[in-house]
């Protein structure tokens, strides 16, 4: 008897240690991340320095619902990201960094060929998101939509994406740039090299079918599609209806 509660005092020695432990991590990546105004930024052991924008933020928080793309099933938050940009693989030139947020998502956009080789496809005309650095912002783009009588549940991924690039004065809304200006650290990090922005996040892969998902503007529109937005049936998938209810596309 004896021996058993020895066993559980070391047990919840264990577990106590274990939870003291995720608390430093948790405390150390969290004094990794600073937000200033709009911006935050996250610095890494390695030198680099990633900075992010509520524009971006709110960009990626449009892959929660239909018809901008692929769709996250899960909840993801602007913390979860820059705690995974704390510690992820940043390759020297940028590019798109395999992630592994909680409940995946739907991977809904394909080459314009492929999802027109879907149940009952139909084009019709839609808009994506994609950085203007005339308009210093987001605008919507004209895009293909491909509605599709197949169940959301046909594009279900476990894989999701953090897309973060080496830091583009050309690429980066005119307030972004004066505050990377503004600040030395930042500044002299971006002679360097070693500044970074995140560009985006969403499920599924930096390729598809062997492809490099390109820019919205380089989609070809809806007047010489290359690329499209799927849009599957809402009427044989619970989720879509809640989410078609809760636009008011739905009647009670």
């Amino acid at each position: 008897m004896s021996l058993f509660v020895t066993d559980l005092a070391i047990l919840k020695k264990l577990q106590n240690l274990r939870a003291k432990g995720k608390t430093k991590n948790m405390e150390k990546k969290m004094s990794n991340i600073k937000q200033e105004g709009q911006f935050t930024l996250v610095n890494r052991d390695d030198g680099k320095i990633v900075v992010a924008s509520d524009m971006v933020y709110d960009h990626i928080g449009t892959h929660g619902s239909l018809g901008k793309g692929s769709v996250f099933s899960g909840g993801i938050t602007p913390a979860m990201i820059n705690e995974f940009l704390v510690g992820a693989d940043i390759p020297k030139g940028g590019g798109g960094i395999p992630a592994n947020f909680p409940g995946g998502g739907y991977l809904l956009v394909a080459p314009f060929e492929s999802a027109m080789k879907l149940q009952d496809a139909e084009m019709r005309e839609g808009s994506k998101e994609d950085f203007s650095k005339e308009a210093g912002g987001m605008v919507p783009v004209p895009v293909a939509e491909v509605h599709t009588s197949q169940p959301i549940e046909d594009f279900k991924t476990d894989e999701t994406t953090v897309l973060v690039f080496p830091y583009d004065p050309s690429r980066s809304a005119p307030e972004q740039n004066a505050f990377v200006d503004e600040d030395p650290i930042l500044s002299e990090a971006l002679k360097a090299g070693n500044l970074y922005a995140l560009a985006t996040a969403f499920p599924g892969g930096f390729q598809v079918e062997g492809q490099t998902v390109p820019k919205a503007t380089e989609w070809g529109g809806v007047t010489d599609p290359k690329w499209a937005v799927i849009i599957p049936s809402s009427q044989t998938d619970s989720l879509m209806e809640n989410w078609n209810r809760l636009a008011g596309l739905l009647a009670e």
